[in-house]
């Protein structure tokens, strides 16, 4: 056997991030985060090959000698020995390469060309295959893998886990709901609950059930976990294991900071604390699928696409709230539209309810780059900031000026030196990014919950009225001043978005 003659380390430094390892320090951090672009390419190209190479070995060893395999060694086990003993991997990773490889050349060949061409990164392609294994042997398999591909090639914008996830799961539920409404009734009917043994003394306990009860459950063992008060030594994980324990047995969940002055208010054993704690799941559809004449799949926070089936099954339950956007009765306008207020009677600053919900509907998640804070969890963050003094003059209380900030993400750009960006495309897409402090724009996700329920781009609120600043008491000799600190940054943030919008040509300028 020969050993390869290719040197990875003579490969010009733009394949492998563009660093000069002699000087570190004299490469510019935007250089930087672009030469990782380049790495995740090569890295996609990489494991295309591998791929490749892979299926390759599959026709030779497996496909070509189906007719006389025996009982036990087959032609699949002996390809999967091959692989594991070369690479010194488990036979099981060797059996996952194998389906994974024949799995994107043969049912998903135009994902399988992302892959290569760099706009997906290898573990993308490991979710798009596991979200599409009931595609097998279906005639539509084609028409989903195109679908897909041409959403990865011509939407702009980042791809985060769970919007891939759900974006996948859209378009197989509308070409084959069938199939989805089937997988659900075989999963339910596989639920159970099993033990196993992890050494040491400790043991793991397993529960399989309905997404929305598993929700539940966790949030009534987060409750109560936090029951607990600030002195408590153990980390959260450890509350949760022993509140879960106490809400399954029925035992004292107890506080074990071990103060006298302990403030924690215990239930009593199998409750939730006293502190009017209630678990709401959100779980979204479009009207006529809740009514049952039509079939579109819904949304249940935290879980992902659901089928219409499932969102009535959850609407029956007799713990459910039912609410509409859009109340009932609202007259639409003569193109179809339904016009909202935008922020609270009072206070323009703040959203109405209408408005702050249809703000977490439509993102669903965190907005920021492969963040997965569900919406419900987070801020709303007005993108151009409001100014409280004129609001003519500052960011107003719009659906397109307002987010969904993960707390983090919300406290990085209030008060670091991040700027972001959100407006409507030509095509009226809704598109977010972000320009670092050095002024690289990093896109946001390609996706929102509009994709999902199209409904929603049909509700519109109303502008805000333009307040006319307070006068100014008269002081005859008050020194001239520009401006606060604050106003100044946001005026540079203004100003930054405006070159944003130049630079990429991508609308109108920003009104404010």
């Amino acid at each position: 056997m020969s050993s390869s003659s290719v040197s990875w380390q003579d490969l010009p430094a733009a394949f492998v991030g563009g660093i000069d390892p002699s000087y570190p320090d004299e490469d510019p951090i935007n250089d930087l985060l672009l030469g990782l672009i380049d790495l995740d390419h090569g890295r996609s190209y990489l494991a295309y090959c591998e791929y490749s190479s892979v299926a390759v070995m599959f026709d030779r060893l497996v496909a070509a000698r189906e007719s006389s395999d025996g009982f036990i060694v087959d032609g699949f086990a002996d390809c999967a020995s091959r692989i594991a003993k070369l690479r010194n991997m488990t036979r099981h990773h060797a059996e996952v390469l194998l389906n994974e490889a024949v799995a994107l050349r043969d049912r998903l060949p135009q994902v399988f060309e992302c892959l290569r061409d760099g706009l997906i990164a290898p573990w993308q392609a490991k979710l798009i295959i596991s979200r599409t294994d009931l595609l097998d042997d279906q005639s539509f398999a084609p028409v989903v893998d195109a679908s897909v591909a041409d959403l990865l090639r011509h939407r702009t914008g980042t791809w985060s886990r769970k919007r891939l996830r759900d974006m996948v799961d859209r378009i197989i539920f509308r070409h084959d709901p069938n199939s989805v409404r089937e997988r659900r009734k075989e999963a339910l009917d596989a639920r159970g609950v099993w033990t196993e043994s992890r050494g040491d003394g400790v043991a793991e306990i397993t529960g399989v059930m309905a997404a929305e009860n598993v929700r539940i459950a966790v949030a009534a063992v987060t409750a109560l976990a936090d029951a607990a008060c600030e002195h408590d030594g153990r980390t959260k994980p450890q509350r949760m294991s022993d509140a879960m324990f106490a809400l399954l047995s029925g035992a004292t969940f107890e506080c074990q900071c071990g103060r006298d002055d302990c403030t924690a208010q215990i239930p009593e054993p199998g409750t939730l604390p006293p502190v009017d704690t209630r678990i709401v799941l959100h779980v979204v559809c479009d009207e006529s699928t809740l009514a049952g004449t039509a079939h579109n799949s819904g949304l249940l926070d935290g879980h992902g696409i659901i089928s219409d089936d499932h969102v009535r099954d959850i609407a029956a339950r007799p713990d459910t709230t039912v609410s509409f956007l859009v109340p009932p009765g609202t007259v639409p306008t003569a193109d179809g539209e339904f016009t909202l207020p935008a922020h609270q009677p009072a206070d323009p600053y703040r959203p109405s309810n209408a408005l702050d919900t249809h703000t977490r509907l439509r993102d669903g998640y965190c907005v920021e780059p492969g963040c997965g804070t569900s919406a419900f969890d987070c801020d709303l963050d007005h993108v151009a900031e409001y100014n409280h003094t004129d609001p003519a003059d500052g960011g107003q209380t719009t659906s397109v000026n307002l987010n969904a900030k993960c707390r983090p993400g919300h406290l990085l750009k209030t008060f670091g030196d991040w700027v972001d960006d959100q407006y409507r495309d030509q095509h009226g897409r809704l598109v977010t990014e972000f320009i670092t402090p050095e002024g690289l724009v990093i896109p946001g996700e390609a996706e929102t919950n509009e994709d999902l329920f199209p409904g929603l781009r049909r509700i519109r609120y109303e502008s805000p009225p333009a307040k006319a600043p307070p006068p100014s008491p008269p002081h005859e000799h008050r020194p001239a001043r520009t401006g606060t600190r604050a106003a100044n940054k946001h005026a540079r943030r203004r100003a930054e978005r405006s070159r944003n919008r130049r630079r990429n040509n991508a609308g109108p300028e920003p009104t404010y």
